[in-house]
């Protein structure tokens, strides 16, 4: 069984009787998808990152050393002040 084309419908114009064609609908370009693809892909990645680099640096090692390397700026303040 084939299978026809639409018929172009037409239209009539209020008062002039005369008839126009119905533009047919133009498809969407397919370009965007690639785009809005690529898009999420690089929100998705640096979303990622940044969790990680987030979660590392309040990781309780690294607050840890945070802590150690104040505590050790701080005794080396004090060496210097009672070794004048």
């Amino acid at each position: 069984m084939k299978q026809t084309k639409q018929q172009r419908t037409s239209k009539v114009v209020p008062f002039t009787g005369e008839f126009y064609p119905v533009p047919d609908p133009e498809p969407a370009p397919a370009g965007n998808n690639l785009a809005a693809f690529l898009v999420m892909l690089a929100a998705a990645l640096v979303a990622g990152l940044s969790i990680g680099a987030i979660s590392t640096y309040q990781s309780a090692d690294q607050v840890q050393l945070r802590e150690m390397k104040a505590q050790s700026q701080q005794l080396e303040k004090v060496k210097i002040q009672v070794c004048r």
